[in-house]
């Protein structure tokens, strides 16, 4: 049996692994692009490479197709990768719920994948861009060569820079797949006129994604501000909803009640009240943010704390439990951590990643219609999706 895996990224690794692992006497061959396998894998976790996470569940990802990914993911959960990754000689550990290897190294997770691929006996084709797979004959023609089953594992769109460009999804279309239009995600928010006056000011925030009128989406955490727009790990996981129109409120006191912030504030201005609302707030939030909330409820930045009035305290509070920000758009690609959409789940066997359309196709990792949060969730796709795809493409007929 001859096999093919176009892309040598974590889920095509995986895939290799798990097919020469299934059947050992299966030709498997990797064909990647770059000159090395495993480029993006190395940027993951700003380089720590966080590959799971303790809380794996269908709600942690975006999918046409919820069901499907369910049964995907059924039993294979944070324990099946802590196992994978035990067999290949990596031992992980968990920061607020985030795995992580305990090297704290990409690097360590791409070498053990690799040294297990070289060890079970596949073969790498380095340099080698793969746009086409045309099947007839029941196999499959892969560059120069003619395979009896391939898995598509090229990834989607995102970080092009590192070599994924999208071809899959040609390829997959081209084999008679649906492909529902990729989107950046995982990326940094465009405001309507930028926020250069707020730039490169963090703060702490609720995030709250409003698409006419109705929340869809909260996240806490760091919010920074950038001369496009919003960035930070609770705005890219926003971003993952956008579909054209959207609202950000950030709440600048996130988890306090709003009557809580606002009789603290009367009480601390009895002894400064003086100040001005900018120098007022200092302990709060930077000057910036306190001129930003001040302009959107029409409060004098330089009124003098002890000459608001209640009335005036509140109006602050409540914009700054509800900022405001219009979304334009998001980032392009080289800034995507990955893709929203891809091939349609209902076109692929969810417990083998087998193509419903051609008889010996499989899918794995990115190029399928699943977007994960943040917090290692797309690797743990990869993992799941190599794994299924590779048992099962080597699987004796």
């Amino acid at each position: 049996m001859k096999i093919a895996v176009i892309g040598g990224g974590a889920s095509g690794l995986t895939a290799a692994i798990y097919a020469k692992r299934t059947n050992p006497g299966a030709r498997v061959t990797v064909f990647e692009g770059n000159r090395r396998v495993g480029k993006k894998l190395l940027s993951t976790g700003n380089g720590r490479c966080n590959l799971s996470n303790a809380d794996i569940s269908a709600a942690r990802y975006i999918s046409r197709d919820p069901a499907r990914l369910r049964a995907s993911l059924e039993g294979r959960g944070f324990d099946f990768a802590r196992e994978m990754f035990r067999g290949l000689g990596v031992p992980l550990t968990l920061e607020d719920g985030r795995a992580y290897p305990r090297s704290m190294r990409a690097a360590s997770v791409l070498d053990a994948l690799r040294f297990e691929c070289e060890r079970l006996k596949v073969e790498t084709v380095l340099e080698a861009k793969i746009n086409e797979t045309v099947h007839s004959s029941k196999v499959f023609r892969v560059g120069a060569g003619t395979f009896d089953r391939v898995c598509l594992a090229c990834g989607g769109k995102a970080a092009p820079g590192q070599g994924t460009d999208g071809s899959g999804f040609d390829m997959a279309r081209s084999l008679g797949h649906r492909v529902y239009e990729p989107y950046p995600a995982l990326v940094q928010l465009r405001t309507e006129g930028g926020e250069r006056d707020l730039k490169g000011i963090r703060v702490r925030a609720g995030a709250r994604a409003v698409v006419r009128g109705e929340a869809v989406r909260e996240e806490t955490g760091e919010v920074q501000f950038t001369d496009y727009g919003l960035s930070g790990i609770p705005i890219m996981q926003l971003s993952s909803v956008f579909n054209g129109e959207m609202e950000v409120l950030l709440d600048l006191f996130p988890g306090e009640d709003f009557g809580a912030v606002v009789e603290a504030l009367l009480s601390m201005s009895e002894s400064v009240g003086d100040l001005a609302l900018p120098d007022f707030m200092g302990g709060y939030f930077p000057k910036g943010i306190t001129r930003r909330v001040c302009r959107g409820c029409a409060l004098d930045t330089e009124t003098p704390v002890n000459r608001l009035t209640v009335r005036d305290i509140k109006r602050f509070v409540q914009t700054a439990k509800a900022l405001r920000f219009n979304v334009a758009g998001t980032n392009s690609w080289p800034d995507a951590q990955t893709t929203r959409g891809g091939v349609a789940l209902s076109e692929v066997d969810p417990l083998t990643m087998e193509s419903k359309i051609v008889r010996g196709l499989y899918f794995a990792g990115e190029i399928l219609d699943v977007c994960g949060d943040c917090g290692g969730y797309n690797l743990h796709w990869a993992w799941v999706s190599g794994s299924r795809a590779g048992e099962a493409m080597a699987a004796p007929e």
